[in-house]
């Protein structure tokens, strides 16, 4: 009687580690595939930037854990986010809020809510800025 009890306890146990099958960190999935920056606003100056969806690219990698910036805006007179080029990313989760580390640097928060995702430079894990960026993306 006491082989059927552990039926039921092992099948909940194989049930709960199967959750992950590829080994990818889960946070780092609400980044993956591509993203095109569409407004930058904040600094110093107060920018409000809106830039056309497809201009300035960010793909995530989250097998890989790399995010490649693609600029093809073709102006450097204003902000626009990250310069070109391949970083390592990770996500740090601190009471259910994510920060983007890039290349080990906190960047700042992340939000995202269906297919947008937003960048505050100005939330970090140490607190509270008010001359950083506010990043907007869309899928």
């Amino acid at each position: 009687m006491k082989e059927y009890a552990i039926i039921p306890f092992l099948g909940l146990i194989f049930a709960l580690n199967g959750c992950s099958t590829d080994g990818t960190p889960e946070n780092n999935d609400k980044l993956n595939g591509t993203w095109s920056l569409i407004n930058v606003s904040g600094g110093f100056a107060g920018v409000d930037e809106d830039i056309e969806k497809g201009e300035i690219v960010w793909k995530f990698n989250a097998g890989e854990e790399t995010l490649v910036v693609s600029d093809n805006y073709g102006s450097n007179d204003h902000y626009y986010g990250l310069p070109i080029g391949t970083y390592t990313y990770s996500l740090l989760e601190v009471e259910g809020q994510y920060y983007l580390h890039l290349n080990d640097k906190e960047v700042g928060e992340v939000v995202i809510a269906r297919s947008k995702f937003l960048l505050d430079q100005n939330s970090t894990t140490s607190g509270s800025g008010a001359d950083g960026f506010l990043m907007v993306l869309v899928r």
